[in-house]
């Protein structure tokens, strides 16, 4: 069989500072077969592709249409998202005829005049393949999942992990289920239940990590093919936004809907429990000092260029340097203008710089300091969630007792490389800050004596009332407070 695979991802806030163009998929991933772009880069798309290599190791062809990344921002620009929209489709076009479309969509994507990315792609596909071939569509748990979507996809497969470590296994999952689609051993029926509440949930802790396993051990009964259960994604303000159990079975809607509802409303009960621990920065700040263990992992989670942020906030720098704070590292504060004139500057120079705070309020004021350039490079990458990620030209800086990594290619920390590759150590460090909400668990959480998550101002602002959202559906916990009414009844707590 003959199965066309494709991936289009950005995750869209309607209030980062940084706005994306086409050049932004350019930096960190864009391959458009129909129209020439980045086809020097195929081979190594295609053996990257989680998708594809599914298909082919399961003895069937993958034809891989554009692949198109980009770090998250502002809404896309429209001819951008149309030039990516309308490669899938012409690809899609010229691979016709073929049993089945895979895609990755992040399900978050906004773009210019279109506030549901993923339903019109997904639209459009069906559009062209008409009702009889399976599409299935990978996804983050950080997606905001409509109708348009859910209608025009057979199947809708979020990853279950946050961090997301479960990216390679759902696809496998999904991977399996369109292949039995399309060989018309199972005919899928979905139940979609939106849950009213909005929040960054770590599945690494109690009690969201009992929730998760006991949601997905649903999977292990008869006639339910897959679970899903999404935590939204609060910036894109879009009618859409929220939390969501989607579940899918063989020909049974009644065990769907049954099924969605008994795991949305459990969800729904645990909304206070299962919200993320975020203090000041202050707070954060006297509690890493106040702890006899080393590192405290701070995640300065506002500043997340993973959520939209610039990466390039002053306020943990700032409250750390005002106490005198030694022995600390700071990573990545995204300046290309501080990295290239540290590395023009050269390793021992002893220079000032003015560090952040460029991108707008959100990045709070900048930091005119001294500091010692300490190393320089232009070929350090992190891996992401499964692919090499380039810093681009970057520099660790030493300000009294404080090292910072200075980027020029804007994401979060994932991976100790981040600060390895400049032969800083923050296995050994008393304090290191990362910009990331929680993809950074997954390295760091091994040697962490301690995580702190912080919550400065910033641009990817947690108190959901004071961010200005405008089309998000109410009532919403915990923008909306008891009494509140959902599924059927009226919550008190």
């Amino acid at each position: 069989m003959k199965f066309f695979c494709a991936s289009l991802s950005h995750e869209t806030s309607k209030f980062s500072p940084i706005p994306t163009s086409l050049d932004n998929f350019r930096e960190e991933g864009l391959y458009l077969p129909f129209s020439g772009e980045g086809t020097g880069h195929r081979q190594a798309i295609e053996a990257s592709f989680n998708l594809a290599k599914g298909v082919r190791k399961r003895g069937h062809e993958a034809v891989v249409g554009p692949v198109a990344f980009a770090q998250p921002g502002r809404p896309v620009d429209r001819a951008t998202y149309d030039a990516i929209k309308n490669d899938i489709l012409r690809s899609l076009q010229c691979a016709m005829p073929v049993d089945g479309v895979l895609m990755f969509l992040h399900g978050a994507q906004v773009a210019e005049g279109v506030d549901d990315c993923e339903g019109d792609i997904v639209a459009a596909v069906r559009a062209l393949t008409g009702p009889g071939v399976p599409i299935g569509v990978a996804s983050d748990l950080h997606g905001n999942f409509t109708p348009a979507m859910l209608r025009n996809a057979d199947l809708v497969m979020p990853c279950l992990e946050y961090p997301h470590t479960d990216f390679d296994s759902r696809a496998e999952k999904l991977i399996d289920l369109i292949i039995r689609y399309a060989r018309r051993e199972i005919r899928p029926a979905f139940a979609h239940q939106r849950v009213p509440m909005l929040g960054t949930y770590y599945t690494t802790a109690s009690p969201m990590r009992e929730f998760v396993d006991w949601a997905k051990s649903f999977e292990d009964q008869d006639g339910i093919l897959s679970v899903g259960v999404t935590h939204g994604f609060a910036w894109s303000d879009i009618e859409a936004c929220g939390a969501s159990v989607m579940v899918y079975t063989d020909d049974d809607e009644a065990l769907a809907a049954r099924t969605a509802a008994q795991i949305a409303e459990r969800y729904f009960h645990m909304r206070q429990e299962i919200r993320g621990p975020h203090v000041s920065v202050d707070e954060a700040v006297s509690q890493a000092l106040a702890h006899d263990g080393r590192p405290v992992i701070i995640a300065d989670i506002t500043d997340n260029p993973g959520g939209g942020a610039a990466g390039d906030s002053t306020f943990l720098l700032r409250a750390l340097i005002e106490v005198n704070a030694s022995d600390v590292l700071v990573g990545m504060l995204w300046d290309p203008a501080a990295a290239e004139l540290a590395c023009r500057a050269g390793v021992g120079a002893r220079l000032a710089l003015r560090l952040g705070g460029k991108a707008g309020p959100a990045s709070g004021t900048p930091l005119d300091i001294n500091v010692t350039v300490l190393a320089c490079r232009d070929d350090v990458k992190q891996m992401a969630q499964g692919s090499l990620a380039p810093l681009g030209r970057a520099a660790l800086v030493q300000a009294g007792g404080i090292g910072i990594v200075l980027n020029s290619i804007r994401q979060q920390v994932f991976d100790p490389a981040c600060f390895e590759a400049f032969g800083a150590c923050p296995r050994t460090a008393r304090i290191v800050v990362v910009k990331s909400q929680q993809h950074f668990y997954e390295t760091f959480h091994p040697f962490a004596s301690k995580i702190i998550y912080a919550s400065p101002p910033g641009a990817v602002n947690m108190d959901y009332r004071s961010v200005g959202l405008r089309n998000v559906p109410r009532p919403m916990f915990p923008i909306d407070l008891p009494p509140f009414s959902a599924f059927g009844r009226t919550w008190s707590i």
